[in-house]
This record gives C-alpha cells, structure tokens and sequence, in this order.
C-alpha cells in the first residue's frame, strides 16, 4: 500500500481511544462505500466494544440488503455524539453531503478519519489513509483492518468482497490487479459469501431497470470524437417505474462499444440536477481531470461528477442545459 505507516497508526490509536464512532458513507452509496462501512462497524463493535453510528444522507440500495446490519443506516446524526468519525470512499468532502447541513464537520471536532481511494481526494481528513493505486476502498480497508489485527470473520469479509467486486465490475476492469484477486481469494476462505455477492450485484436486475436500460442503449451514440454517449431524463423513470438507483451498472454496457475510446451516460437526478459517469479502456484519457472540469472526480478509467441542470431534448439529440 502506497500509505505511510504514521497515517496508519494515526488512525488506529484515534479508533482505540474512541467509544463512539460515526461511519459516513458517500451520497448515492454503492457496494465500495457500503461494504467498506459495514466492515469497519463490524469489526469496531464485535471486537472492540465500540458503540457505532452508519450513516449516509441517502438511502443504501436494496441490492445490498444481504450485509450485516445494513438496516442500522441512518440518514441524519449529531457529529459531537462521536469521539470519532470515519468517511470511506469519499473522493472529496463535498461527496460527503453532510458538509451542507454540517458545516463543522471537517473542523476537526470531532477527529475524523478519511479512508478512500480515488486519485482526486483532497486530504480533507486530520488522518488521511489514502491509496489511489487501490481499486477500492475496501482494498484499503482490508490492509487497515490487518495492520490493526482485527480478525476477519464471516460477514467481515462478506463485505469487504462486495466491496472489492462491485469497484472493479466483477473482477473485469483494469483495476483488478494480482493483489485484488489475492485478497478476494483469502477473503472467500474466510468464509465471504460470494454467491450472494454476484447474484445482487450484477444478476439480478427488476423489470423497470431492464427497461430503463433500454432506454439508455436506444439513445447509444458515438459522436465525431469517438465518446459513447446517452442519457436518462426525469420523465423516463417514471415512464417505466424505476428509481435513480437503477442507473447503477448501465456506463458499462456503454463501455463495450468498440467504436468508442470513452463512455458517457447523463441522467437527471430528479432533484435539479444532472449526474454524469465516465468510463474508458483507452489509456491515454485521465477521466478524473476529465470530470473534475464539471466539479466531479474519480480515477484515470472511471469517474463522475454531478452539477444543477436540466436536459433538453432537440430534434436529434439531446442536449444538457
């Protein structure tokens, strides 16, 4: 890992001291931030008799209703309740959302620990364990939890694999190095429940999300500079019944046009705003300097950012307004 020890320690005699620790997921949470919490309060509580807030400002998708104790999410906290507070996967304190409703969030009372491992994070945290090289946080967390000597049981190691296999897309992107599957494989000895893992992220899928899909293949287009692009309008998850959680997994189908060097998918959020998602398999592209130009962030092959806005459709296209 490309982290300096001292931010290990740092962040282990924080958590040892602590009684009462808060884990904040990023908005629109996924398998990476999910898994990473739940991990991490498992093992602060079951082995460390720490009392645990998981919290996220938005409501955790159902496909990750198998984890342990992923139901105790709450969606508000006061932040002087903790000793401590730890952020995973958050690529930049703003993904936090928090930091709108809590603008002493990051004073530094209480403490808070910042584990992620996007290459845009800006080191908002007094303790930043940070590995951009990472293909997920959970990857991070795994090396934090063993320097630590947590003992990684059942649903430990549950979580971090969901994790691990959501960030890298089913073991298919770049990202998954030797050390990705050296881990998935110790973590599947210890008992991780990959089949469940595989069947709720990536084999089961709703009618309305097929459909939403449809429509996101129906508008695929790759235009002079060789991006992939297509988008969802507010209107189209009513049409068909689905929720802005089930744009999760369409930028990839994106990414398999041959013809295309980067992937975009646009979609309303329902809320005034527009979020985007990058992806490429090309390896001239940094897609984080890429969404950073719209205020996003992410790593060199996959990134996102969200803005306000609106999409306005033309006789051709659509168009972002």
């Amino acid at each position: 890992m490309n982290i300096p020890e001292s931010e290990f320690l740092a962040a282990k005699n924080l958590l040892e001291s602590a009684q009462k620790v808060i884990i904040i997921s990023h908005r629109g949470p996924d398998g990476d931030t999910i898994g990473a919490n739940l991990a991490l309060r498992r093992a602060l509580k079951e082995q460390w008799g720490k009392e645990v807030i998981s919290a996220c400002i938005d409501a955790v998708p159902e496909c990750n209703d198998f984890l342990p104790e992923v139901g105790t999410y709450v969606r508000d906290f006061d932040q002087y309740w903790a000793d401590t507070i730890v952020a995973v996967d958050a690529g930049a304190s703003y993904m936090l959302k928090f930091n709108e409703t809590k603008p002493q969030l990051f004073s530094g009372t209480p403490p808070l620990i910042n584990l992620d491992h996007h290459a845009s994070n800006d080191f908002y945290g007094k303790v930043n364990i940070v590995d951009p090289n990472a293909a997920a946080a959970c990857q991070v967390l795994y090396h934090f939890l063993k320097y630590c000597g947590f003992k990684i049981d059942r649903g430990i190691a549950t979580c971090l694999l969901h994790g691990l296999y959501f960030d890298t897309g089913s073991f298919m992107h770049s990202n998954t190095t030797p050390e990705v599957l050296e881990i998935a494989s110790e973590l599947m000895w210890k008992g991780a429940d990959f089949k469940t893992i595989v069947r709720k992220q990536f084999h089961t899928m709703p009618v309305p999300q097929l459909k939403l899909f449809g429509k996101v293949m129906e508008r695929a287009h790759v235009n002079d500079k060789k991006i992939t692009v297509s988008t969802i309008c507010s209107n189209d998850f009513d049409e068909v019944g689905a929720l802005p959680e089930h744009t999760n997994g369409a930028i990839d189908y994106l990414n398999w046009v041959p013809d295309g060097n980067v992937c975009c998918l646009v979609h309303e959020d329902r809320k005034g705003g527009l979020k985007g998602s990058f992806r490429s398999r090309v390896d001239n592209v940094d897609l984080s300097k890429l969404a950073g130009m719209f205020g996003g962030g992410g790593h060199k092959k996959a990134a996102g950012f969200s803005m306000p806005g609106h999409l306005l459709e033309t006789d051709s296209n659509i168009k972002i307004s």
